[in-house]
């Protein structure tokens, strides 16, 4: 009985979270309170305070509905993928793809106050990013260890570099200012990257922007 209701509980969670992200794309993340979620749902405060309680369990609650289908993707490429260069560019593909087919979420990458007054989102994406870093560093160091990248490269700066390439594409995209297939571009700077022959291990200036 116990897991029945919670099982429950996590589905009208989700019910909840996906009724906010569509009152984000129409409003932005600013102007979203618990009461248009329970106005929209047509449901009462008392059931909105059995689940999402304050805002903070609101938006933790997106963050994590969020996490969950990233994760599902990020699975399917990570259990089809044997080539870490090849799963390196899957990851890459399928996160420029789930980001572009939700522009909610760019809306949420962009907002103001995602920076300042919404900590409970900002955490909750920050804990999305550092799952989806630490598939990617997995990816380049397992692609060191098999001789496709090259060995001199930080893997974990490497990871942030990419992370910080698809932000900017997120912005582009913001602005219709991206042209061409997004992931072949960013693709096309980071195997450059990956494959250029280093002196030295500690990259320098050239190389910190070369993702940037």
């Amino acid at each position: 009985m116990v897991r029945h209701g919670m099982k429950e509980a996590e589905t009208f969670k989700d019910q909840i979270a996906k009724a906010t992200l569509r009152l984000v794309a129409d409003r932005g993340t600013d102007r979203v309170t618990t009461s248009d979620v329970v106005k929209t749902m047509g449901i009462t405060r008392a059931a909105m305070a059995r689940h999402c309680p304050t805002e903070n369990d609101l938006w933790l609650a997106v963050a994590a509905l969020i996490e969950r289908r990233m994760k599902q993707a990020w699975s399917a490429v990570a259990a089809g993928e044997p080539s870490p260069s090849a799963r390196l560019r899957s990851l890459l593909a399928v996160q420029i793809g789930l980001i572009t087919g939700m522009p909610v979420l760019r809306t949420m990458l962009l907002s103001g106050s995602l920076h300042a007054d919404n900590g409970a989102l900002r955490q909750g994406l920050c804990d999305v990013r550092r799952g989806f870093k630490a598939l990617l560093v997995e990816a380049l160091m397992e692609g060191q260890r098999a001789g496709q990248f090259c060995e001199e490269i930080d893997a974990g700066m490497t990871a942030d570099r990419i992370m910080e390439a698809i932000q900017g594409m997120v912005v582009s995209l913001s602005l219709n200012q991206q042209a061409g297939d997004p992931v072949e571009e960013v693709w096309l700077r980071l195997d450059a990257f990956l494959h250029a022959e280093r002196s030295h291990t500690e990259p320098n200036d050239r190389d910190r922007r070369e993702l940037s």
